[in-house]
């Protein structure tokens, strides 16, 4: 017996069996990396990238995405910025598998989307998520928690009190995507 093929097949077989051990913890770390992945962060990294989205109510969209933060993407399509509420999302094409970090993750949550709207007085098509046809025109005037208020006008007019028709309150719950008329330049607008 050598004694020495003997040690090497043991420090062979010792080796191999840590290698094991090593695959199967990155296996479950990525695992659980992969659980803790938010769609907001998959968007986040891809910025400037094509994507089409399916929205509740039957409406889709093609565009770039140009920013995303907590519960929300916005995505330039046509010249136009769309506001999507990722609760109103069916499904989702062209968005890759790489996501940013937490670190980099935007706080700012659809509330804020939407009070950053208001703020710039920007006129809006509200599209709901009861249907592709369901579409609001009008202004926002306030946003709170977990519902918005919007003064109904004319797209071609300025929100003034003579145009007004009427102000209705959404649930954010019921909002498919907002697409913004006059919001200033850039993808960080919104």
């Amino acid at each position: 017996m050598r004694w020495d093929d003997l040690f090497a097949d043991m420090e062979a077989q010792l080796a191999a069996e840590r290698y094991r051990g090593v695959e199967m913890e990155a296996a479950e770390l990525t695992r659980a990396e992969t659980a803790e992945a938010l769609l907001e962060d998959r968007f986040g990294a891809h910025l400037g990238s094509p994507a089409r989205i399916s929205l509740r109510g039957g409406r889709g969209l093609d565009g770039f995405v140009a920013s995303a933060g907590a519960g929300w993407v916005v995505l330039e399509e046509q010249g136009h910025e769309t506001l999507v509420p990722l609760a109103a999302v069916d499904w989702i094409e062209g968005l890759g598998v790489r996501r940013q970090s937490p670190e980099h993750r935007r706080r700012l949550g659809l509330p804020h989307a939407m009070r950053a709207l208001a703020t710039a007085r920007a006129a809006v098509q509200l599209h709901l998520t009861s249907g592709p046809s369901v579409v609001l025109e009008g202004t926002i005037d306030r946003a709170g928690r977990d519902h918005l208020d919007l003064a109904l006008h004319p797209s071609d007019e300025y929100r003034r009190r003579r145009s007004v028709r009427s102000i209705r309150t959404v649930p954010y719950g019921a909002v498919a995507c907002v697409v913004a008329q006059n919001v200033g330049d850039g993808p960080d607008s919104v």
